[in-house]
């Protein structure tokens, strides 16, 4: 077939060379490209331009150039339906690898490459690129696979965008690059005509990347938004702990600390100061009637027994516009999942600047098999925490710790984030981690920030003690860290 189609083909005419030479190409540097371009042997002035596999000729497009127009007009093509690449037997060339892919549209972009020392270029048959995914391509997708960076240079034009296009989609965009054109060229052989080979380097040069989802410039991010960090108003204990919208804060201690207490405190507080809204997620506090108790006794400042009906009918007010609950009824297992599905909707309704989830290990866990506990429980933080940078929320999780035992004296050791039930990541991943501990029988507490991500934002870790009152649902300081007691 080679020897057959070679047979076609004779060496160009002055003519034929005359026309290659108006459309910018020196005719002399031209034929030492050593294109095998020629005329059809039985039409002179009709251009044969013959397309290689391995070195022989397997396919020959066939035409004339018409005044005012670039390519090759009312030719046919010999050999193969659907030829190969043109010049794609650089894709075979082991002394190119470290040059760029050129990709353009046509024979004629391919010779404008060439002729500007690009000598890694192949070109999509321009009269028969269609949309879509490039046949072309795909089957060259071998050859392609290790192809670095390739810089698509299509007609400036809706189809040539498009074309453009679906050849990132086939080659994959994060190794492509696009070009633009001077002004008042529309492709690589205009560019050459008007700028000559300087003008085509100078067009690739300047090739831009397409975008790569998560890979920027400093100067491409965009600003984040003000996104400020807010004390809780607990004496001694904004120095060590403030709350922002889309961190993470972890909350344990031994049974019976006041993990719980010191959590509805908190977002207490900041919806009494600030207005924030909370969702709660609690799986051990019934939010009727004893998570409701809580927040009574909280904004009316006395215990619930002793509250005026009109006392009752404002703290509820307050309640119902700064809290909502999440509440699973007794046919739902409440796992991760289900709390996410939940949460997003519960924070699309109420806008609330907080969610607890109190507390974890309450949840329905369910690990996928094959995957221990450790990194079942480090995937489920990654997935909260992108919750709330994505929601812009603050998540607040309280965990029990692992199972511990009493010392001597009976009493349990001070845990740490690392004791926390399941994992590790407790301790690496959070954003701010805290610790409640109290010795078995005492009033007093030490709430310990031991984990802080951002000193400068969030404070430095520290503690503060204090007993809680459940005449008024607060903590009462008793050292705030600096020994001054509160009066």
């Amino acid at each position: 077939m080679s020897e057959l189609l070679q047979n076609y083909i004779r060496p160009p005419g002055i003519e034929s060379l005359a026309a290659i030479e108006a459309r910018g190409f020196d005719a002399e540097e031209f034929l030492k490209l050593d294109l095998g371009v020629g005329e059809l042997a039985d039409h002179p002035g009709v251009l044969a331009v013959p397309y290689r596999e391995q070195g022989q000729v397997v396919a020959i497009h066939t035409g004339t150039f018409a005044k005012g127009v670039v390519g090759l007009q009312g030719g046919r093509w010999l050999g193969m339906s659907v030829p190969p690449l043109y010049n794609g037997d650089v894709l075979r060339d082991a002394s190119l690898a470290d040059e760029p892919l050129i990709v353009v549209e046509g024979e004629m972009a391919c010779w404008a490459a060439l002729a500007a020392g690009f000598r890694r270029c192949v070109g999509l048959p321009a009269s028969v690129a269609g949309k879509g995914r490039q046949p072309h391509l795909e089957a060259a997708a071998d050859l392609l696979r290790d192809i670095p960076r390739a810089v698509i240079c299509t007609f400036d034009d809706e189809h040539g965008q498009a074309l453009r296009a679906n050849i990132a989609d086939t080659l994959g965009p994060v190794r492509c690059q696009w070009v633009t054109y001077p002004q008042g060229c529309s492709d690589l052989p205009s560019t050459l005509r008007r700028f000559k080979a300087r003008g085509v380097q100078e067009t690739i040069a300047r090739a831009r990347w397409y975008s790569m989802p998560g890979f920027y410039s400093m100067t491409e991010l965009p600003e984040p938004p003000i996104n400020p960090a807010f004390g809780t108003g607990i004496l001694g204990l904004d120095d060590h702990m403030r709350l922002r919208r889309g961190d993470l804060t972890i909350i344990s201690g031994v049974p019976g600390a006041g993990k719980t207490t010191f959590a509805n405190e908190v977002f207490c507080r900041l919806a009494l100061a600030r207005g924030f809204r909370t969702i709660w997620a609690s799986f051990e506090q019934r939010s009727k009637p004893d998570h409701r108790t809580s927040l009574r006794t909280f904004h009316a400042g006395k215990p619930e027994t002793i509250m005026s009906p009109a006392e009752k009918e404002a703290a509820d007010a307050w309640i119902d516009e700064h809290f909502r609950f999440l509440v699973p009824d007794d046919d739902t297992e409440a796992s991760l999942d289900w709390l996410l599905d939940m949460l997003g909707a519960a924070v699309t309704r109420f806008d609330p600047f907080a969610v607890v989830i109190d507390p974890w290990n309450a949840l329905e866990h369910k690990r996928p098999q094959g995957m221990t506990t450790t990194e079942y429980t480090g995937v489920a933080i990654e997935r909260i925490k992108r919750f709330a940078r994505k929601r812009r929320v603050h998540v607040a999780v309280v965990a029990h710790p692992a199972k511990m035992q009493r010392n001597r004296d009976g009493e349990y050791p001070k845990p740490t984030l690392y004791d926390i039930a399941d994992s590790a990541h407790w301790a690496n991943k959070a954003d701010l981690g805290v610790m409640v501990w109290r010795k078995t029988g005492d009033t007093e507490a030490e709430i310990a920030v031991v984990k802080s991500r951002y000193y400068r934002e969030l404070g430095t870790p520290g503690a503060v003690k204090g007993i809680y009152d459940q005449n008024t649902a607060r903590l009462t300081i008793t050292d705030d860290g600096g020994m001054r007691g509160q009066g």
